[in-house]
């Protein structure tokens, strides 16, 4: 049964940008379709628009510019990860609605896991290269993912965690403070988007 594809199709900034582009404008043109999508897509559109802007910004490698990027770059991904929820169960497996919304329609022969993603598991953290201020994080693959969205907050910190969605099942979060130690988990994330974390893990940034 097809479904919307989304990682193979928004591994870089580029990527992202036109296949978020691609299905505003399908779903605008074939709007009597998602009739239930206008909030979403209103939604999409300002968060096309600031990833846009973000992108032209942090061209000249400002690196405040840079962080603020980043940010509106998981903006847009959840943004089109929660419209590919709705889109799948108005599609119910049909390609041509698929397509209609600009989604591309997948060609894996894994079946939709049902239900509750199961716990991440494994999830690792270190320091690669020193002086980098950055942590490198994997946790074991689950084929039915659509995104890991990896999360990181001071230790001992009261404050809300920091989503950082991935298409893959590791990766580099930047832009640490030196000398602080941090604490790590992941959920995958699948057609239920409720998550499921893994245990949470700690890694000292030097």
């Amino acid at each position: 049964m097809a479904k919307p594809t989304l990682s193979s199709k928004i591994g870089t900034a580029t990527k992202l940008l036109t296949y978020a582009e691609n299905v505003l404008q399908k779903s605008k043109d074939n709007a009597d379709l998602f009739t239930d999508a206008a909030e979403t897509i209103i939604e999409l559109e300002a968060a096309i628009a600031a990833y846009r802007n973000g992108l032209t910004e942090s061209a000249y490698r400002d690196m405040r510019q840079v962080v603020i990027k980043n940010q509106q770059a998981e903006v847009l991904k959840q943004v089109l990860y929660r419209y590919s929820l709705y889109v799948e169960t108005v599609a119910n497996g049909d390609p041509n609605l698929i397509l209609a919304s600009g989604f591309v329609p997948n060609r894996s022969t894994v079946q939709p896991a049902i239900g509750m993603s199961p716990k991440a598991n494994d999830l690792r953290a270190e320091v690669k290269h020193t002086g980098t201020n950055s942590v490198n994080l994997r946790v074991d693959p689950w084929k039915p993912a659509r995104f890991y969205q990896f999360e990181f907050r001071k230790a001992e910190s009261m404050n809300g965690w920091t989503p950082i969605l991935s298409t893959k099942s590791r990766t580099v979060i930047e832009g640490l403070e030196e000398r602080q130690e941090y604490e790590f988990r992941v959920t995958y994330l699948g057609t239920d988007p409720r998550p499921n974390y893994s245990e949470t893990v700690r890694c000292f940034v030097v």
